[in-house]
Order: structure tokens, then sequence, then C-alpha cells
């Protein structure tokens, strides 16, 4: 056997063994935070035979065990089990030519979806029109029939897909605005595939949102618009805001992760020691379905106990379709642009540099000092996904003098989708806008 030979053996030998060993420690400390939170949450309910059928003990357990179980997988020894079996599992990948296999499914999948997403996004949605730009995106013409408003874009997040504001039209922000008089405008970013993943958040930033809102001046006619930022999408608005205040008359942000110092969940402990270098080195870009098993894995009872539990009582036909596309939506995750999860990631999540002013896009800093039109900024009180204090604390670094901050008591879907916001949180949302138009 060659030296190359003897060498590329005793690699992937150790690589092998190193990733073996880190997954069994992390199996077994996942397992063990497992069954003490299962302990306790019996210990502490005093569950009995009797008792434990009870819709009310049930609530209780679930309750008791997500709160145990998180303090588990967020504790550092956790943390940082999962982070060394990550790695090792990227670094063992490439003698099995992984990224290479992840690539070109990427390049089927964007061709399956080609065929899949007429149907999809016009299924149940709000009539819109799709206007064709320069890039991997689309813009969603959604019109009113009594427009004479400032119009509304909408950029949404690189996550999921855009129509979580448009799920069904019951439960339609966009539709909500619509029959307010507004033009609405949005975002809908196509699949990257491979020939993407170098695309940059300056990308993003100078020439698909300041197209878009060129576009919306050029249909319209009007010097202004409101921005209204979806999750990511308000990192993106944030940001555009910052270095064009001029073309923007009102800024909305929505459920947006923008100062990661305070929250202490289990998204942000892990995605804080995630080693992005080789990930992105092995995938170009990072899986949805990657995203989605850690979604998973933060609160595995409530997936397993989800739809039992949901359809122990009977159902209406309208409440079976909300919870089928609320259950689409959430698993519906496109890949996500390497270079700009990576920058996301680092300079927002690791380094915390946009709430300080030391974020630099395309060279430039981010300066929030810029933000002086009026600013909303929604959050919902019971997010684990974007926790409130990830969003609200932006509010004291802008300087707008015009500036309101509303916590609603629900969490990241249900700000977009439950009846109670739609009753009450999204006519506040308008009529602030209104006031502004």
């Amino acid at each position: 056997m060659n030296n190359y030979n003897y060498d590329t053996l005793r690699e992937f030998s150790s690589s092998y063994i190193d990733y073996v060993l880190n997954q069994n420690q992390l199996f077994i400390k996942y397992n063990i935070i497992l069954s003490d939170s299962v302990s306790k949450t019996l210990y502490e309910n005093n569950i009995t035979l009797s008792n434990f059928l009870s819709n009310n003990s049930q609530s209780k357990m679930r309750k008791t065990f997500d709160q145990e179980f998180r303090k588990g997988i967020k504790k550092d020894d956790f943390v940082n089990s999962f982070s060394k079996t990550i790695d090792s599992w990227f670094t063992l990948s490439k003698f099995f030519g992984i990224g290479e296999l992840y690539q070109k499914y990427t390049e089927q999948f964007f061709l399956l979806n080609k065929i899949l997403e007429p149907i999809r996004d016009n299924l149940n949605r709000t009539d819109s029109e799709s206007i064709e730009m320069n890039g991997q995106y689309h813009l969603l013409h959604y019109k009113s029939k009594k427009s004479n408003k400032t119009p509304i874009l909408i950029v949404y997040s690189l996550i999921n897909r855009h129509y979580i504001l448009d799920l069904l039209p019951k439960i339609s922000v966009v539709q909500h605005f619509i029959n307010k008089g507004f033009d609405v405008y949005a975002t809908d970013w196509e699949t990257p595939t491979t020939f993407d993943k170098d695309m940059t958040l300056e990308k993003y930033i100078h020439e698909y949102v300041e197209n878009s809102v060129k576009k919306i001046q050029e249909i319209t006619g009007f010097k202004k618009i409101t921005l209204f930022g979806y999750c990511w999408g308000g990192i993106l608005s944030l940001i555009y805001t910052t270095m064009h205040p001029e073309t923007v008359k009102n800024l909305v942000l929505h459920a947006t992760p923008l100062d990661l110092e305070k929250p202490d969940t289990v998204i942000e402990k892990w995605t804080k020691q995630i080693n992005l270098d080789i990930m992105i080195e092995k995938l170009g870009n990072v899986p949805g379905q990657l995203l989605n098993f850690a979604f998973i894995m933060r609160n595995p009872l409530e997936s397993v106990l989800k739809y039992p539990n949901y359809f122990k009582k009977p159902r209406s036909l309208d409440e079976i379709q909300q919870f089928m596309a609320i259950e689409m939506w959430l698993y519906d995750s496109r890949p996500i642009t390497g270079k700009v999860y990576k920058e996301i990631i680092k300079k927002i999540y690791q380094k915390n540099q946009l709430i300080h002013n030391k974020m630099k896009v395309g060279g430039k800093f981010v300066d929030l000092n810029k933000l002086t039109m009026p600013v909303l900024n929604i959050v919902g009180q019971n997010d684990d996904l974007v926790p409130s204090d990830s969003s609200k604390y932006v509010m004291c670094h802008i300087p707008s003098t015009d500036k309101e901050l509303i916590e609603y008591p629900t969490g990241h879907v249900g700000l977009c989708i439950s009846k109670k916001a739609h009753e009450e949180l999204w006519p506040r949302v308008t009529e602030w806008i209104t006031k502004r138009s």
C-alpha cells in the first residue's frame, strides 16, 4: 500500500472513530436528559393512573417536561457534545462524497420544485401577479381595488416559504392589508441551487431588496414604501433601510432576531456553537431538513404527541385544513444560501454585531442611527424560535421619535395565523400603518 492510501485510510479510521464516539456520547446524554425530564415530570405532577388520563394532567405534564427537557439540552456539556458530533460527521462525510451527493440532490429537488410550486402557491392563496425580476426570486403583487395608500413590501425569511402570511383566506395577513386598501408586494425567494452558494448578503440587500423597491416605485409612482420584514426578512429590511432611508416611509419588523446576547433558548445556544466553515465547505448551501431536524430535537415530546392530541376530539373541516396547512409550511423549508447563512449566523447570532452598529455589509457599517422613520416592532411573547428578548431591545437603539413595540401573547406561527391575532393584533397593525401612509 502506498503512503497516500495508507495516510487516507488512517485519516478515515481516525475520523470514523471520532464520529462514532461523539455520536454515542451525544445519544447517551440526550437520552439521560430525556429520562430525567420524564421522571421529574411524573414526580412533580404527582401522576397516578386515575389522573394520568385527564386533559388537565396531560397539559401540566407536557409543560413540565418541556421546561425540564429544554434546561437539559441548553447546558454547555450537551451543547458542546452536539457541536462536536456535527463537526465530526462533516469531517467524515468527505470520504463518502456526501457533500457532492447533497448538491446533486438539490439540483433534482430544484427541478421537482418547479413543478410543485405553482400548485402550492395558488392553492387557497390570495390572487396575485408574479413580476419577473433579475435573480433568483419573483415579486408577487396583490392588488387592492381601492388602493390610494403607501404600498407595502413584505420581505420574507430565507428559511421557510413566503405563504405563511397568506396561508388560508380566513387567516391571511396579506388579505387583511388588501381589504384595508393597501397594494401589497412580497418577495418570493426561489430555491437556491449549488450555483447560488456564493450569493452574499450584500447582493440580497443591494440587488434583490433594492430592485424590488425600485420596481414598486416604478409601478405605483410612490417614492417611499412601507417595508415589512418577516423573521430573517426583517434583518434584510432593517439593513436595507439603514442604507436607503430615503425610500422607506415606515419600517415594520415581525419576529426578527436582532439582539442575540439576551435570549437563552435552545436554538440560540446550538446556533452559536455551529462550526459554519466546515458545514458550508461540505454542503455549499444549508439543507432546510437540517434545520427541521434541529427544531424537532428541541421538543421531541411535542413532535410525537402533536397529532394524536390534536385529533383526539372531533375537528371541523376548516380546523383540519388549517392544521395541515401549518404543518406543510413548517416542513416546507428550502436550502439556505451558504454564504448568506454564514454571514447572518456569524455576525448576528455569534458576534451580535448588528445591535452594536459593528456589522458590515458590502464594506459599510449597518448604522441603526439612520432609522429615524416610524418603526413598528411586532414580537410574540411565547415565541421560542425568535424569542421576544432577541427582537424587542432593538427599539432602545433606534432614534426614531415615532416607534412602537407590540408584544402579543402567542408564539412564532401564532402571530401569523391565530384567530385572536387576526381579531386583535392585525387590525392594530393596520391602523398603525394607515395613520402613517
